[in-house]
């Protein structure tokens, strides 16, 4: 075919607007669904669905695209869509990924979290796996060079075996939580333990939390919350038996520690930095990812962040939120499925 179709539910921020910010065009490139779809060659963006009267003016002027409907189920109806995203709250991704598919649509690429309970996510997972649909979830560092090439100097032994890792973030457990607990899957396997606490009122809906993760390997986690009123945070800091690799700045910095013979101490090692292995490249997580859906429509590739990978990440914060409720570690994966996750 000559081009893929592709439409949007949700025109606010992620959906369109974070495009409109010069500050994330310098930084990111492409830093909405609407921009990488127009940004990519076999892709023409036919609609876009919004309650907000304002955001569908505005995503129209903005991208050229006329036919906005406030209702996305008349959108399917009347659109021929082979993707579409979905860039709207958590509780809605559900019905409108339910209506998707019964309308055709070929490829979805969802916005995190992947749903607002487990339950309706493995629903998701069901229906994906039988009819054979392209889906991705936008944890958007699967398509982050930093981070592959991380998992890579990882998984061929670069840093040793890992002895200990800390996170830090802030912005709530499932809204920016919910790319932490990705990128630890990422590096480290499955989860098998969680220890939580809250650092926010129970009156907030996505509270900060705080807590210990165990992983495969016995690998140790600690994730730690900060205000996001001070300032944003989201950097990983991890301990090998030979060296050690900091992500700052939200990844637009490293730091890399080799462990040699110390020069102040006889018989001992210590961290000294290093230049690192890993090279930074100019950020292209939309560009990526919107490749990885052409790519999988064309039969060539797999989605890169699967529904599967969205329901871990989801039992994850679940399992926080499980454990700070009753003040226990908590086990995985959960068996409890209909726990309410309510995200932005």
């Amino acid at each position: 075919m000559s081009h893929y179709n592709a439409a949007i539910v949700g025109c606010g921020r992620i959906g369109s607007e974070f495009d409109e910010d010069p500050m994330m065009r310098k930084n990111y490139g492409i830093a909405s669904h609407a921009g990488a779809y127009m940004n990519h060659p076999e892709i023409k963006l036919v609609a876009a669905a919004d309650i907000s009267a304002e955001k569908r003016q505005k995503f129209s002027l903005r991208w050229g695209v006329n036919r906005v409907y406030a209702d996305y189920s008349e959108m399917l109806r009347n659109e021929n869509i082979d993707i579409l995203s979905i860039c709207t709250p958590n509780f809605t991704h559900y019905d409108i990924f339910e209506k998707a598919i019964e309308r055709g649509v070929r490829a979805i690429f969802c916005e995190k979290p992947i749903s607002d309970s487990l339950e309706n996510a493995d629903k998701m997972v069901k229906i994906i796996q039988e009819n054979d649909v392209t889906f991705l979830v936008n944890h958007r560092r699967r398509w982050d060079h930093l981070y592959l090439d991380l998992r890579k100097l990882i998984g061929e032994g670069g840093l040793g075996d890992i002895h200990q890792v800390s996170c830090y973030y802030n912005g709530g457990i499932a809204n920016t939580g919910c790319h932490i607990f990705d990128v630890l899957r990422m590096l480290f396997g499955e989860a098998r333990f969680v220890t939580a606490w809250r650092k926010d009122s129970h009156e907030k809906d996505d509270p900060n939390m705080d807590g210990y993760l165990v992983f495969e390997n016995d690998v140790t986690v600690s994730m730690q919350s900060l205000d996001i009123q001070n300032y944003m945070i989201f950097e990983f800091d991890i301990y090998g038996a030979k060296r050690r690799f900091r992500i700052k700045q939200n990844g637009f910095e490293v730091g890399f520690w080799e462990a040699i013979a110390s020069y102040r101490y006889d018989g001992l090692n210590e961290l000294v930095l290093q230049d690192s292995p890993i090279v930074l490249q100019d950020p292209a997580m939309f560009k990526n990812a919107i490749q990885n859906i052409v790519d999988s429509l064309k039969g060539n590739a797999k989605s890169n962040c699967s529904g599967e990978d969205g329901v871990k990440a989801l039992e994850m914060i679940s399992a926080f939120h499980l454990s700070a409720l009753t003040d226990k570690t908590v086990s995985l994966p959960l068996k409890e499925r209909t726990y309410y996750v309510k995200s932005k």
